[in-house]
């Protein structure tokens, strides 16, 4: 398998949750592109390091509960984008949006959570005018 970049990824939203945590209940969702991202972070659950030590000095591990974490992302403003609208209008709300990322190799990731902390970047001669934020995930992650 030769190596690929993330350049061309499609990273778009949809302000509703599907009715099954599955290919099938994302895929029937609308969705709207979010133009001029340009990070999107790692993706993916972790789980919970359940450890218990027994008196023989031994320590004992075992997988615990699954989290999607928290998804950091950057944004350019461009104030005419349907995608961005949906993550400004859903941040700090309690609000569930789902995420499709669609990768140049076709691979398609499927989540959704809670859009929260937008906040504007730091001005400096180098940088352009946008935002950064972060996306709650609150299910599990739907790899096609």
């Amino acid at each position: 398998m030769a190596l690929i970049t993330y350049i061309g990824a499609v990273i778009a939203v949809s302000a509703a949750t599907p009715a099954t945590i599955d290919q099938a209940g994302f895929a029937a969702l609308t969705y709207s592109a979010v133009g001029k991202i340009t990070e999107w972070g790692e993706v993916g659950d972790t789980s919970e390091d359940v450890t218990e030590t027994t008196l023989a000095g031994r320590t004992y591990h075992a997988n615990g509960a699954l989290d999607g974490g928290s998804v950091a992302f950057t944004i350019l403003i461009d104030g005419v984008d349907a995608g961005q609208t949906i993550l400004t209008s859903k941040n700090n709300t309690n609000d569930e949006v789902s995420v499709r990322i669609t990768d140049p190799d076709g691979r398609i990731t499927y989540f959704h959570g809670k859009v929260a902390n937008l906040r504007d970047r730091s001005r400096t001669a180098s940088t352009m005018k946008g935002q950064t934020g972060e996306f709650r995930v609150n299910s599990a992650t739907v790899r096609v």
